[in-house]
């Protein structure tokens, strides 16, 4: 398991996962993450928790760390090998169906919001992980939003 810094959600992963595929979790979460950066503002400030490996490799007991109704752990779980991945049908039905984009490729959408081509991550056709970042700091699209 490894815990974002961000939003401290918890990417858990088969033990006998391999690397690219933690880092295909890890790159899939912080493309999605609730958390934004802030690249203006102080950066937080935290006292190193029981759970931090200075190692870089993950801890295996945060799960028994936590108590079961502790209301100071409000962390939601991603379950990583274990959930069904979309097939590529559904990534293109989901651009395809989001209000923001039009002229939907396997390898780039074009932006209502800034009428930009914007590429799709090439590691599988119609990959959202872009999309979505772009999405979230579009400033067309944060003015869309708020009219």
């Amino acid at each position: 398991m490894i815990q974002c810094d961000r939003c401290q959600a918890v990417i858990e992963y088969d033990t006998h996962a391999g690397w690219p595929t933690i880092s295909l979790l890890v790159s899939e979460h912080l493309g999605a993450c609730p958390a934004k950066l802030d690249f203006y503002g102080p950066a937080p400030s935290r006292p190193p928790s029981a759970t931090h490996d200075t190692k870089n490799t993950p801890s295996h007991n945060f799960i028994e760390n936590i108590g079961a109704n502790d209301s100071k752990h409000d962390n939601q779980f991603i379950t990583g090998c274990r959930k069904q991945r979309k097939s590529e049908a559904q990534r293109k039905r989901e651009l395809e169906d989001d209000e923001y984009t039009y002229s939907v490729y396997p390898t780039s959408v074009r932006c209502h919001g800034c009428e930009k081509e914007i590429s799709l991550d090439k590691r599988f056709r119609y990959y959202p992980g872009l999309w979505i970042k772009h999405k979230k700091k579009c400033r067309g699209i944060q003015k869309i939003e708020v009219s």
